[in-house]
């Protein structure tokens, strides 16, 4: 038995014709027939009877037609499972994401070119908006963003698939006077000179709380997160920060920087998520890739 002959038997229970199967075979009737002859002689047992119904499987045929097709169907997948490696092997990847996610871009990155070495890869920083902006004219392939519960039905031209859920808070250095703290007042944090990263949600909630509760003592806003850190590390200022950001995979974790809830005030739910333009190349390998940024990468689990 050979594939060939697996593949004529299922086009001829297929078809129920050996002149239609032959024909979709592009091989002549005779040289089909002869064949079918061969694996039955093979196997000594007769797969196909002919009728006025056509050329139809015997029971003993139903049931090496229904193996066949396994066959067929298991050969189709390692065939495809091998074009998709060639196809991510021969990609190149772009990713943007907000640093809440750098670090463990860099993992993913190396653990992902262990399988796939000549994939190359672009990794960018940049704040939700932009992301969006980016690939929407295609200069990125994936984007990890934040974006607010109510705005994701703006997303239409994207898939979006959330990852976990957070909040603002304030984050200090360790040996800052508030990190003793577990919760600080608003008015309160008026006293403080505040730097903040460049992100359009951040913005957004400090123009919400200046509003309600006052003129916040800003120092400078900047698109670099090491700048921040040093300010907070030698306690110049403070900050506002995605309690995600703060706990988990970010340069802000080993105990640098402390989160403190903001205690009086009500705030909308942020969702963090990867996002794709809809109808986009490289699908596949940006599948595979978040996988492996998901084995480097534990979010609290999505509320």
């Amino acid at each position: 038995m050979n594939i060939d002959q697996i593949q004529y038997i299922v086009e001829i229970a297929k078809t129920k014709s050996l002149s239609a199967a032959a024909n979709n075979l592009y091989i002549t009737q005779s040289a089909l027939s002869q064949s079918i002859s061969n694996l039955e002689a093979e196997l000594g047992i007769k797969l196909f009877t002919r009728s006025r119904n056509g050329t139809i499987p015997t029971a003993n045929g139903k049931f090496v037609i229904k193996k066949a097709i396994e066959i067929l169907t298991n050969l189709q997948e390692i065939k495809d499972e091998a074009q998709a490696c060639s196809n991510i092997l021969n990609s190149e990847l772009r990713v943007e994401s907000i640093p809440i996610g750098m670090a463990s871009l860099v993992r993913a990155v190396s653990h992902f070119k262990q399988d796939y070495p000549l994939t190359k890869f672009q990794i960018t920083q940049n704040n939700s908006s932009m992301i969006l902006q980016d690939l929407r004219e295609k200069k990125s392939d994936l984007g990890l963003i934040a974006i607010k519960k109510g705005h994701l039905t703006h997303l239409h031209e994207f898939i979006f698939e959330p990852l976990a859920e957070g909040k603002i808070v304030i984050g200090v250095g360790k040996n800052h006077p508030l990190a003793t703290k577990n919760s600080i007042s608003s008015q309160e944090l008026l006293k403080h000179p505040i730097v903040l990263y460049e992100e359009k949600h951040v913005q957004e909630f400090i123009q919400v709380f200046e509003k309600k509760v006052g003129s916040l003592q800003a120092m400078f806003t900047t698109n670099n997160s090491a700048a921040i850190l040093t300010t907070l590390q030698e306690g110049l200022g403070i900050t506002f920060a995605y309690d995600i950001s703060l706990s988990h995979a970010s340069i802000f974790v080993n105990d640098e920087v402390i989160p403190i809830e903001i205690a009086d005030f009500e705030q909308e739910p942020i969702i963090f998520g990867w996002v794709q333009l809809k109808n986009t190349e490289k699908s596949l390998a940006s599948k595979q890739f978040k996988k492996r940024f998901m084995n480097n990468f534990i979010f609290p689990t999505l509320g």
